[in-house]
């Protein structure tokens, strides 16, 4: 997608669990080099832009599923403390409606979902997806460029002094 196409998409952040008889490491394995391979083609076919794989664990409080995480079922009873998760899913769309519109794609539900179960806690809190956060993506700095133009270079000269002042 061209640079200023992306101006214009939305960020969905998807905080994901793994199976819980899987270690790490098999987790991490399986969701690049099986999960991932399956996921490229409907995610060019559906128009997103980006899909990234952020290997973090942590936890947190799990957030009933919103309209950026369709593959994951709110259950009535969420836990009300902190839950481990094993990754971030995040993808860049030009709109929710495509995102979600994409998850009723028949690839989806007899590839993309069954490969989810292998690796997924899909037992679990929101079916293996802890939280899903989505709002719209704004650069400040892209490939290591001020995107703000002018408001980008207000502080370059304060910058540039303040670096002279640290070097003496």
């Amino acid at each position: 997608m061209a640079e200023t196409a992306e101006k214009y998409c939305i960020q969905i952040v998807t905080y994901i669990r793994r199976r819980r008889d899987l270690t790490q490491e098999q987790f991490y394995d399986h969701w690049k080099n099986v999960h991932a391979p399956k996921v490229v083609p409907w995610a060019e076919k559906h128009g997103i832009s980006r899909y990234q794989q952020v290997y973090v664990s942590g936890s947190m409080v799990p957030i009933a599923a919103t309209a950026s995480a369709p593959n994951a079922i709110s259950k009535d009873n969420l836990p009300t403390t902190p839950v481990e998760f094993d990754g971030i899913a995040m993808f860049l769309v030009p709109s929710l409606k495509q995102f979600t519109d994409a998850f009723k794609d028949p690839y989806y539900t007899e590839v993309i979902e069954p490969d989810e179960r292998e690796m997924l806690d899909k037992d679990g809190p929101g079916s293996g997806v802890i939280a899903s956060f989505q709002g719209p993506m704004i650069d400040m700095v892209h490939q290591g460029q001020n995107t703000l133009g002018q408001r980008g270079l207000i502080y370059r000269e304060i910058f540039g002094e303040f670096e002279k002042g640290r070097a003496l």
